[in-house]
């Protein structure tokens, strides 16, 4: 069953990790929030380069067949065109040319759509690199959003599950620093990680 950000946990596992935070922030100053996104970047330029790739790849031979019946077909639609006139090369190839252009802007359309709609494609032409990236500046963006730069003792910490990416990013304020380092953080992300893929998230987060 493929689960959204909405459904990524169970009633129960949610039910659960709210006491877990809570029971951590009465025992310690850190202010935990736990976040799911459903993907961290549209991806949109990889959609679209995607697409017009794709789409220059299915009109590539058209337009060599076009080309190569250039003479008969540009006969049937220009009537100057006699029989015996021969049609010069400069006019076959723009010819080509501008039914591979065309049908690459057509056929490009829903191909993006269709890049969008199955993510699991998608993802296999997205670069790890790019991934992570995109996961982080969310998590930034996220820790921001939950004001957890501005806590009293800055011990804001932000544990961001990226659904579409299948990663987990650990932020945390300089507070905690003083205490733990980004590697201790990593770990924990590694460790929820690991628990999301073995299908036990809930317990893993907690």
């Amino acid at each position: 069953m493929k689960k959204n950000s909405d459904t990524f946990f169970t009633k129960e596992e949610k039910n659960a990790i709210e006491l877990s935070i809570k029971n951590a922030e009465s025992r310690t100053s850190g202010e935990i929030v736990a976040m799911v996104v459903e993907q961290s970047d549209g991806y949109k330029d990889i959609e679209t380069t995607a697409g017009i790739t794709l789409a220059a790849m299915i009109s590539l031979y058209p337009a060599e067949l076009f080309f190569a019946w250039s003479d008969i077909l540009l006969r049937k639609f220009i009537s100057s065109l006699n029989w015996y006139t021969a049609v010069p090369d400069g006019t076959r190839f723009i010819t080509g040319l501008m039914v591979f252009i065309s049908l690459t802007i057509i056929l490009h359309f829903p191909l993006k759509i269709l890049f969008r709609k199955f993510s699991r494609i998608k993802r296999l032409i997205i670069s790890a690199q790019r991934m992570e990236a995109e996961v982080k500046e969310r998590a930034l963006r996220g820790f921001q959003e939950y004001g957890l730069g501005k806590t009293r003792d800055a011990t804001g910490v932000l544990f961001l599950i990226s659904v579409f990416e299948k990663k987990v990013q650990v932020l945390a304020d300089h507070g905690i620093y003083t205490k733990i380092d980004q590697k201790i953080l990593d770990g924990y992300a590694g460790s929820i990680a690991r628990g999301i893929a073995s299908g036990n998230g809930g317990d893993a987060l907690c």
